[in-house]
């Protein structure tokens, strides 16, 4: 079973994905026979994974539904965010919501754009497409999913944005998305998604990815291969590469399906219990929800939560509980219980 290839699960409550996905023994015992292979390969190990790059583009972009020749592995998000804002002209106006993950924020910010910011609540949709009509935004960066929060945006709602601002391009930081649920890139309102591995994909720290629309090549006059040239220089982190590649290949085998339709069960679940103790949970639209829960920030629930062996985190106010598909109904049932002794 999923469950069975994550040890540290045993020791524990673990709601905290979305700060860092759990090893699995499987890819432990995978990167071990890569490190061996190092051990025994010298010079030919980095010959071979040169060569092999282009299959590692592949396996993301068969599990994100791009086109591979767009499709580029890259160390992590901060890194990715940044390849792709180069891109884009200077003193372009640049739409972001103000409480998004602070890499993004950063990054922006190092650049000449004429940053717009925009509030988190419950008028988001509204304030976006406001914003765009008063300040001529051609640029919109946002995470899929807001870290803090877990508040998940409507992709319905960015295509109704796309058909009305055609020239608008739309950039998306899917690392608290990917691995939760299906995503075909081709198939959505997104102009670039970029997306670190190590929290929900499971696949370890140094990797992470980025692909492109041909709409972002065209509107900013680039091409795949400059692209390239500027994600590959130098060598990359292999053992990484290849754990990316693994991760994501696991995925594949295992009944998607199911595990996120029993996921999604278990996020509902817990949003109604914690409705009931009065703990009521950032809120999304009905039917939109992410694997991430939280609830305003309580020194008392804190405590109890570290005193019983919770794992998770604190974020801009919020207390925030993960859950992924190594996480069962048990798991919920005692997080339930402890929430209730702090009541």
């Amino acid at each position: 079973m999923f469950r069975e290839d994550f040890p540290f699960l045993n020791s524990c409550l673990y709601f905290n994905t979305a700060y860092v996905g759990l090893m699995s023994k499987s890819l432990f015992n995978y990167r071990n026979k890569i490190e061996l292979n190092y051990l025994n390969s010298g010079d030919q190990y980095k010959i071979d994974a040169n060569q092999k790059i282009k299959k590692i583009q592949k396996s993301i972009s068969d599990f994100i539904g791009s086109d591979d020749a767009k499709t580029f592995f890259v160390s992590n998000f901060s890194i990715g965010i940044r390849i792709v804002l180069d891109r884009i002209r200077e003193e372009s106006n640049v739409l972001i919501i103000e409480q998004d993950y602070h890499s993004i924020i950063s990054a922006v910010d190092e650049r000449k754009f004429s940053v717009f910011t925009i509030n988190l609540d419950e008028k988001v949709e509204e304030s976006i497409i406001e914003s765009i009509k008063k300040n001529k935004v051609e640029v919109v960066v946002l995470s899929l999913v807001q870290y803090a929060s877990g508040f998940f945006i409507d992709f319905k709602f960015l295509d109704e944005l796309k058909n009305k601002f055609p020239n608008i391009l739309i950039i998306g930081d899917a690392s608290q998305f990917l691995g939760t649920d299906f995503f075909n890139f081709l198939n959505s309102p997104f102009d670039a998604i970029i997306c670190s591995g190590y929290k929900w994909l499971l696949a370890g720290f140094g990797n992470g990815f980025l692909t492109f629309s041909e709409n972002f090549l065209s509107k900013t006059n680039t091409n795949s291969q400059v692209i390239s040239d500027k994600v590959y220089v130098g060598h990359f982190d292999i053992l990484s590469a290849y754990s990316l590649e693994f991760s994501l290949k696991k995925f594949r085998k295992v009944n998607f399906k199911s595990l996120v339709q029993e996921n999604q069960r278990l996020v509902l679940y817990l949003k109604e219990k914690l409705f009931e103790m009065g703990l009521s949970p950032f809120l999304n639209k009905e039917g939109l929800e992410s694997s991430i829960i939280s609830i305003s920030s309580n020194e008392k629930i804190s405590k109890i939560l570290l005193k019983n062996n919770v794992h998770f985190s604190l974020r801009n106010g919020y207390i925030r509980f993960s859950i992924h598909f190594y996480n069962n109904q048990n798991d919920i049932e005692n997080l339930i219980n402890i929430l209730e002794e702090s009541l």
